[in-house]
């Protein structure tokens, strides 16, 4: 399997050559290009300015769960290309993109909310309008897979490879928890501390990122919380049993 981190990463240092104009003999720094657009519409996506939307002390930013080159697989958020001109977002819940923004600034990184005529949202948004196709319009779904209960989610996941799970976990998981990332106001659990859970309470917080219980037989709590949650097609069923039996190995 193909883990995309590295090269969503890529892409923005791409996005930052293009759109700043920094390998040419100009001499402009990019702060004469319009606002929304250049170095300072790709540091609210990627930079230090992206985690200042959070609480003090945040260290996520949106790249740290979207990449920007059309890429899913390995991140726990759905790429933010072709993102700005859909007509709803996160399966219904966010009418507009200033909304959909908002409950990742709110609910994951602890942020104050944006507003429409603020100098942060006229760069971002004008950074995502950048890297969008204004005839991609379908609805952002949003799609945690929700089982019966905790012991359902261990029968799910029961069975992977530990020694494939590794090198997997360190790709997706251990950007977060390898570093105790601050995500909002609080530290991603170390390794050590998620070895302690079971492993169907890993796969559920994985697959819905709600509090167990949290599933069909109880009140799903999807959405926000500090762990963003991967749906199947970012993280796959046998990817995220190896990373289970990795965990518990």
């Amino acid at each position: 399997m193909r883990f995309w981190r590295s090269a969503a990463q890529a892409a923005v240092c791409v996005g930052l050559v293009a759109l700043t104009g920094c390998d040419d003999d100009s001499g402009s720094d990019g702060a004469d290009m319009g606002a929304g657009m250049g170095t300072d519409g790709v540091a609210y996506y990627s930079g230090a300015a992206s985690a200042a939307l959070g609480v003090a002390g945040n260290q996520a930013t949106c790249a740290t769960c979207h990449s920007n080159d059309g890429t899913d697989v390995g991140l726990s958020g759905v790429s933010l290309m072709d993102i700005a001109y859909r007509e709803s977002f996160k399966g219904g819940g966010a009418p507009d993109l200033l909304a959909a923004t908002n409950a990742c600034v709110t609910g994951w990184m602890g942020g104050a909310a944006l507003t429409a005529d603020s100098a942060e949202w006229t760069a971002l948004e004008g950074y995502l309008q950048s890297i969008s196709d204004e005839a991609v319009t379908a609805p952002n779904a949003l799609a945690p897979e929700v089982l019966a209960d905790e012991a359902a989610y261990e029968a799910a996941y029961a069975g992977g490879d530990a020694a494939a799970g590794e090198a997997k976990y360190n790709a997706v998981c251990g950007v977060c928890h390898n570093s105790a990332l601050k995500v909002g106001p609080t530290a991603a659990y170390p390794t050590a501390a998620l070895r302690g859970y079971t492993a169907g309470r890993i796969a559920q917080k994985v697959r819905t990122s709600g509090p167990p219980p949290s599933g069909m037989n109880d009140a799903a709590d999807s959405t926000p919380g500090p762990m963003p949650f991967f749906e199947p097609d970012e993280l796959s069923s046998e990817d995220l049993a190896d990373i289970i039996a990795y965990l518990k190995g």
